[in-house]
């Protein structure tokens, strides 16, 4: 079973602005660290392209009893973003998996412009969960725990892109 999640955030920055954060390290650990911390695995710009890798804990509790069940140590979520970056759009692909639990999410990303020197970011990610009969009530709450960390990850970019000269 597989439920799609989609979200738009807006920022009152243009893209640029996005794409030069997005190109920062610093940015992906002030992404995560408002989300309960985190770590940043891997940050790798070639050009116009960057990959990086964070693993990020989930608060206990936003983690669905059913999956709780399965894990030891807590639920950590290990998401790859790879990015086309521009003044212009920026594009990318997200893929996210649990250690150790029957659980992935994978889809697309985009930064574009809005009204008034503004910019959206688009998600479009279909989440998965591999557990016989359970696996459909299980995505829906993992489908709210990630809406809860995007909140919260808005309100770290917010704080970011408001703190630079854009």
């Amino acid at each position: 079973m597989t439920t799609r999640l989609q979200a738009g955030r807006e920022y009152p920055h243009p893209v640029a602005a996005f794409a030069r954060a997005l190109a920062d390290p610093d940015f992906h650990r002030a992404r995560l660290d408002a989300g309960g911390g985190g770590e940043v695995e891997r940050h790798e710009v070639h050009g116009s392209r960057l990959e990086v890798v964070v693993r990020q804990p989930v608060p206990t509790g936003q983690v669905p009893p059913a999956i709780g069940r399965l894990l030891t140590g807590g639920l950590v979520l290990r998401r790859t973003e790879r990015w086309r970056l521009s003044d212009d759009r920026c594009e990318g692909t997200v893929e996210v998996s649990v250690p150790r639990a029957p659980v992935r999410a994978e889809g697309t990303m985009s930064v574009d412009g809005a009204g008034a020197g503004g910019c959206v970011l688009d998600v479009d990610v279909d989440v998965t969960v591999t557990i016989p009969f359970a696996g459909a009530l299980i995505e829906g709450a993992v489908v709210d725990g990630v809406r809860q960390l995007t909140r919260v990850e808005h309100d770290n970019i917010t704080r970011w892109l408001d703190g630079k000269d854009v």
